[in-house]
């Protein structure tokens, strides 16, 4: 990742483990306040009941409060409240949101943006959603599917309490357009033919999966030969 992550929680950071749930879903959020107010209340002795995992600023930095690994305490739901959730991915869960999201805050006020990002904020928050998605393939083997199911906001989560975070200008299309457009597939990062896989997908010789995904390992059917050799053929 170009940008540099700089980790700045502490020992009052809250956190817990996410019980063998695998993170898969990326949840954006409006931090209603600075930069520093925002480092100050995450890493406060003060603060008993919530978390992050990340933060990206006005001026394009990027922070970390929690590990992917770990479970922020950002998105939580009480099991009866679940079901009023707007994402349908989060409807259909029965457990606690904080086990399978990560969160990144992003600094602003909702009064004066609506969830409008600077342009440094903006090309910040694309290299974190990439970073993000090609950390959990890495760690987990789990695609997280550059699509509106699964990068969210909050108030899709809860929208009771947030129903404006993180604004109705938030540029979640702008996001996920910059993401395809800036990688073929979500699964061949550290791949060892990613190399010939770009090469024959720039050619629309070899196409992907409806997730964003190359799928490497996984056996090509004969139908899937068939298309090569008439790609290779039209081409």
């Amino acid at each position: 990742m170009k940008n540099k992550i700089a980790y700045v929680g502490n020992e009052h950071t809250n956190f817990s483990g996410r019980k063998g749930t695998i993170p898969d879903t990326i949840v954006n959020h409006i931090s209603q306040g600075s930069k520093e107010s925002c480092i100050d209340w995450f890493t406060s002795v003060k603060n008993t009941q919530s978390s992050a995992h990340f933060l990206v600023c006005k001026n394009g930095d990027i922070y970390q409060f929690v590990k992917i690994e770990d479970m922020a305490w950002s998105n939580g739901l009480y099991l009866e409240d679940i079901k009023k959730a707007k994402s349908l991915k989060v409807k259909n869960r029965n457990i606690n949101p904080n086990r399978y999201t990560i969160s990144i805050e992003h600094e602003g006020l909702y009064e004066s943006t609506e969830g409008e990002l600077t342009e440094k904020q903006l090309n910040s928050s694309i290299c974190l959603h990439k970073h993000i998605i090609d950390y959990v393939y890495n760690k987990y083997k789990k695609i997280i599917s550059v699509d509106r199911k699964n990068i969210i906001g909050h108030y899709e989560i809860d929208p009771i309490r947030k129903p404006y975070c993180p604004g109705e200008k938030f540029p979640f299309k702008k996001i996920i357009k910059k993401i395809k457009e800036e990688r073929f597939f979500t699964d061949i990062e550290s791949h060892w033919a990613k190399k010939d896989i770009v090469y024959l997908a720039e050619r629309k010789i070899m196409k992907g999966y409806p997730d964003n995904s190359f799928r490497p390992e996984k056996y090509i059917t004969r139908g899937e030969i068939a298309n090569i050799l008439c790609e290779i053929i039209k081409g």
